[in-house]
């Protein structure tokens, strides 16, 4: 007994003294007591008795290290001593735990790392190549120029670390922080590495190692890691350590159930201590349970296992056919958080009766492989793949296999692939984020879920976001499970031609590839197939023909004969197409606009074009280009086919018009103003094909003309129609895009184009506007000449109504000149006719007296508007662009609004009539001269009772300037509403009361546009006195309705007074007191009393006396009669 116990304390006391050791180098010998080994060529002791590096002036790592397995309630102290700051390149590693020699290969154990980037003092765990720190110590404690440091490392038997440090090298540790940590409970080596460069290699020391503590002793029995069924006799059974060979091959230490008893052998594997080969008589059965016993197995330390035990299931595993496993479940976006955990995963789902061990198989994103590791995938069961890291988070959904560096899903679409071997693809998907068919679970959170797994295609069709609160359902069947077979026949979606000899046919699902090679494909006129290839994906297919396309020719392709890969189908089918050819002008028309999408009534709230082939040719819009007044954009590649209706849109915008017809997008669709703009279609070579110039006007209706409603073409084959080829659409949902238009009719251009006017901006420059748009040949194709000598050296087109003519010879100042036109065509072919030619000249400036206001209507009929016309009384020509209508505000010009900011020629003795309602004056007046009118934005406001009408020029000077009151109309009118004021005589002062009447019933009580019904000028016949008519009948039939009294003097300076008399000498009224005259003048009268009444039918006595200051006097008597009708 005494013998016994002195054994084990023999053992425990050899156990203890190698697990410790103290060097403080004061022997001067590092080969003994303890004994060092590694780069120790490198290292020396110095004559302080340190260990120092001594290495080549080189970058590198160099290490040393001795045995010692403390580990349980150690401590490990030594001191450290640096002649540098430390750095990323230039640090110390002091290993207190290492489980291998070499400190430079991988290893499992713990050390202390002494510098590096953040100057600190730090715990790590290295596992493998993988360091881990587990004590973050505090930043910049070493950031001095040199380091002195003592450190103090602390475990207990329960894997508590501790790290201290001093660094002025005491004993006065401050803590650098705790840990438990047990992932390492043993260790076989201390050591030092250094890693340096070449100014630091002899600059490391070290002193005063001193480690005590226990090593770690075993006393737990051995466990099973696993089992693998090998085949259907044998097993491999992994323990966690190695194990005693004796006992690990006893034959009676292992048993399975169901019959199957103990191995007739069992043989530990001769390089993996911890692996045993069992081999059974009896044949396992291929899907049975079974439970295997292990019993007295022992490790190295001679613990025995009681009894443990282990299920297994035996399967025969097959080759794998395609789509036995599949991708069930896709996680890309996990970001923002649903339910789920926030990261990605893929799931695979066994479809198929067999089980299946996923060790031989390949998972691969894109391009990059994953080794997929040994795990047996049963019939009807699930697998989550992820990486390595996130196996914790995904395993309570059930079964997990972490990948390390497991390759991103892409967010918009990736290509996943399952393969077998690395050379048979066992499913592939190819995904994108449409397949989520929700624009808010795209954004992030949810799964993309395969719909019905049994399903022999994996194309969008049968996948869609997960339903589930939670976003998805990993390791589970998917929310939107339905094993519904497909029956529905295949359809095709497109056919793109790839080149002239060359077509793609592509369809909606994936199809049998047999029957894709073997369909029957025909194409019309003459065109012969030569060779097809199936396209990887199955949803396409790339045929080959001959002779090359026509790029003009409409073709069709008929297939017949394929089937999906459910067998369905597809039935026979015919499909347009064409290369296509850029287009010439008309060829694409512009048929519908939709400037204005709010509110919406329920098209899409976003602005689009749409364009109409109108021809028999395939248009190819492959870099056309669309602009509006500020930008031009290049539309992506896209056909049209005859008679095709296509919405030209934004790219982010396309999804929200497809379900309307084809689409075209554009990366950013000029902005469509409301009010008006000009939209034109460019060929590629920037030709105009289509141009549009828009106004809201044109929608006819001021509800629709508020937001929600497209403006439609009429008629397309009357292209160049404006205001009368345009409306607001009547589809009830706002609009037709990429149909045909609401409010189509035939409405053919029958109007021959006219000549509107021409403008001289120059004395060598001439402008020429037309009625309507001309086409551009059509301009290039006409012939302009002038008269009066006038050559033309140039013709410049301005835009589709406006063409510039340069002149050879200058123009003269009130020079009248006609330009004539001939052989301009309009958009559809019309020629201009008769009205082809337009007066003009160089205009001048005009001042006071050369327009004067002629005519001004202040109280219109109910409803209707004011108007004031103008008259030219100079010779010369004059430009009303930029002069304004006024009023005034307490004696002050004000209020002045423009007449026109375009050209427009007064000539002499012309009129103009300035409204802001032509239509309405023209109803109320039929005798109007509209070709007269300018239709103002608005006028200013002119008083019923009273009030004053400027004339303000380019300038900004007055230029006349007329009071009105409405005493001044004929009293014996019974109502004045509707009736203009006119002026008597243009020569006359605007202001003169005599020289404005009201305007003849017999003109409708006013004359806009023409010679007023009261006109009449002053005639002396070179007397002094003159009386004209020497009848008048103040009747206001606008023949001879006033008397007109004029004068003549050879000096200034007499005051007159005119009274009138009848026949018996009776004052009947006194028209003129004490008023200073000019040298000439006239005066009016228009037959009414003193006392505001219509005088009556007779002979009068017109008396008037003139005097001056210095007393001369003069009486003159005139007769007049005043005539009328006896009722």
């Amino acid at each position: 007994m005494t013998r016994f116990i002195f054994l084990i304390l023999f053992a425990l006391a050899s156990t203890v003294s190698y697990a410790q050791f103290t060097d403080d180098f004061s022997d001067g010998d590092f080969s003994i007591n303890p004994i060092w080994s590694g780069d120790t060529n490198n290292f020396d002791v110095n004559g302080a008795f340190q260990f120092q590096l001594n290495a080549p002036a080189v970058n590198d790592v160099m290490y040393a290290s001795t045995p010692s397995q403390s580990i349980n309630n150690a401590v490990w102290e030594f001191y450290v001593e640096f002649g540098f700051n430390p750095s990323s390149t230039n640090f110390a590693k002091v290993y207190v735990v290492a489980d291998q020699a070499d400190l430079k290969n991988p290893l499992n154990g713990y050390f202390v790392k002494i510098g590096g980037t953040p100057d600190e003092v730090s715990l790590y765990r290295q596992d493998g190549t993988t360091e881990t720190m587990i004590i973050d110590g505090t930043n910049g404690r070493l950031n001095t120029s040199s380091v002195t440091l003592s450190v103090r490392v602390t475990r207990d038997q329960l894997g508590n670390w501790q790290l201290f440090s001093d660094t002025l090298g005491g004993t006065n540790y401050f803590l650098e922080g705790s840990i438990t940590d047990n992932n390492h409970i043993s260790s076989a080596y201390f050591g030092v590495l250094c890693n340096y460069t070449s100014t630091r290699s002899t600059l490391f020391f070290y002193d005063d190692f001193n480690v005590t503590g226990g090593a770690f002793i075993d006393n737990v029995p051995p466990a099973i890691d696993s089992v693998v069924v090998v085949n259907s006799t044998n097993l491999d059974v992994y323990f966690n350590e190695p194990v005693d060979l004796t006992t690990s091959q006893t034959l009676t230490n292992y048993s399975v159930d169901n019959g199957i008893g103990n191995p007739n052998n069992a043989t530990r594997n001769a390089t993996d201590s911890s692996l045993v080969h069992l081999t059974f008589a009896t044949a396992f059965t291929n899907g049975q349970n079974y439970i295997l016993s292990v019993t007295n197995v022992e490790d190295t330390a001679s613990n025995p296992i009681n009894i443990l035990t282990e299920p297994f299931t035996y399967f025969v595993l097959v080759t794998p056919n395609s789509g036995d496993i599949i991708f069930n479940e896709i996680f890309a976006d996990p970001t923002p958080q649903v339910g789920l955990p926030e990261e990605e995963f893929v799931e695979l789902y066994n479809a198929s009766t067999n089980t299946f061990d996923l060790g031989s198989w390949q998972f691969i994103n894109s391009t990059t492989l994953k080794q997929l590791p040994n795990f047996l995938l049963t019939p009807n069961s699930y697998v989550i793949l992820c990486d390595v890291n996130d196996t914790a988070l995904y395993s309570p959904y059930g079964d997990v296999i972490g990948i390390s560096a497991f390759t991103a899903l892409s967010n918009g679409g990736d290509s996943l692939t399952l393969m077998y071997n690395t050379t048979d693809i066992i499913d592939i998907v190819a995904y994108t984020d449409a397949w989520y068919r929700d624009n808010v679970k795209k954004d992030g959170g949810y799964t993309l879920e395969r719909i019905n797994p049994v399903h022999p295609c994996s194309n969008a069709n049968n996948w869609i976001a997960s339903n589930h609160l939670d976003g998805g359902t990993p390791a589970a069947q998917n929310s939107v499970y339905n094993p519904t077979p497909d029956m529905q026949a295949p359809n095709i979606i497109g056919v793109d031609v790839l080149s002239a000899t060359t077509l793609q046919l592509s369809f909606n699902e994936v199809m049998d590839s047999m029957s894709l090679a073997t369909a029957t494909y025909a194409i019309n006129n003459g065109v012969t197939f030569t060779n097809t290839v199936v396209n990887s994906s199955l949803e396409s297919v790339m045929l080959t023909f001959t002779p090359t396309l026509d790029s003009s020719l409409v073709y069709q392709v008929t297939v017949s004969g394929a089937t999906d890969c459910s067998g369905n189908a597809l039935n026979p089918t015919t499909f347009s197409f064409g290369i296509g050819k850029a287009p010439q002008k008309f060829e694409i028309i512009i048929t519908e606009l939709f400037p204005d999408p709010s509110p919406t009534v329920g098209l899409p709230e976003q602005e689009f074009i749409e364009l109409y082939n109108p021809t028999n040719k395939v248009i190819d819009l492959t870099n056309c280009w669309i602009s509006d007044l500020t930008s031009m954009k290049q539309l992506n590649p896209g056909k049209i086919f005859p008679g095709e209706y296509v919405i030209v849109c934004k790219t982010t915008n396309e999804n929200q018009f497809a379900p309307f017809g084809k689409v075209i997008t554009i990366s950013e669709l000029p902005s469509l103003n409301n009010a008006d703009d000009i939209m034109t279609l460019y060929a590629p070579d920037t030709t105009i094909i289509h141009s549009v110039h828009y106004f809201d006007s044109w929608y006819k209706d001021d509800n629709k003309k508020d937001g929600g409603w497209t403006l439609e073409m009429i008629d397309p084959a009357n292209p160049c129609g404006e205001y009368d080829n345009w409306s607001a659409s009547i589809q009830w949902f706002g609009g037709t895009p990429g149909a045909q238009n609401s409010v189509f009719a035939a409405n053919p251009d029958n109007t021959l184009p006219r000549l509107l006017e021409a403008n001289a901006t120059s004395d060598s420059t001439v402008i020429l506007t037309f009625s309507e748009i001309i086409d551009r040949d059509g301009l290039l194709a006409a012939s302009y000449s002038i008269n009066n000598g006038i050559n033309i050296s140039n013709i410049v087109i301005i835009d589709n109504k406006n063409v510039q003519l340069d002149l050879a010879n200058k123009l003269t100042f009130q020079i009248k000149y006609t330009v004539t036109v001939t052989g301009a065509y309009d958009c559809v072919g019309n020629t201009i006719g008769s009205n082809n030619f337009a007066i003009f000249a160089l205009p001048e400036q005009g001042f006071n007296g050369d327009l004067v206001i002629n005519e001004v209507l202040f109280n219109p009929f109910t409803g209707g508007s004011d108007f004031v016309e103008l008259y030219n009384n100079s010779n010369k020509f004059i430009d009303l662009q930029n002069w304004s209508l006024a009023n005034t505000d307490n004696n002050v010009v004000a209020n002045l609004k423009p007449i026109t900011t375009t050209p427009k020629l007064i000539l002499p003795g012309e009129f103009v009539l300035l409204t802001k309602d032509a239509s309405n004056i023209t109803t109320e007046y039929i005798n109007s001269r509209t070709e007269t009118f300018i239709e103002m934005s608005s006028l200013p406001s002119y008083n019923n009772s009273e009030g004053t009408v400027v004339l303000v020029n380019n300038l900004n000077l007055t230029v006349d300037s007329f009071y009105y009151k409405e005493d001044m109309h004929f009293s014996l009118l019974n109502s004045v509403k509707g009736v203009s004021l006119e002026r008597i005589d243009y020569n006359r002062l605007t202001n003169d009361r005599t020289n404005w009447h009201s305007a003849a019933e017999e003109e409708g009580f006013a004359t806009p546009g023409y010679e007023n019904s009261q006109f009449q000028l002053a005639n002396t016949d070179g007397g002094t006195i003159t009386i004209d008519p020497k009848t008048f009948s103040p009747n206001n039939d606008g023949i001879d309705d006033v008397l007109n009294i004029s004068y003549e003097f050879s000096t200034p300076g007499f005051v007159a007074n005119v009274v009138i008399y009848d026949a018996k000498g009776r004052q009947i009224r006194n028209l003129i007191k004490s008023q200073l005259l000019g040298t000439k003048g006239t005066f009016s009268w228009d037959g009414i009393n003193d006392y505001n009444e219509k005088a009556r039918i007779g002979i009068y006595v017109i008396f008037i006396e003139v005097f001056d200051l210095e007393g001369n006097v003069k009486s003159f008597k005139e007769t007049a009669v005043l005539a009328g009708r006896f009722d």
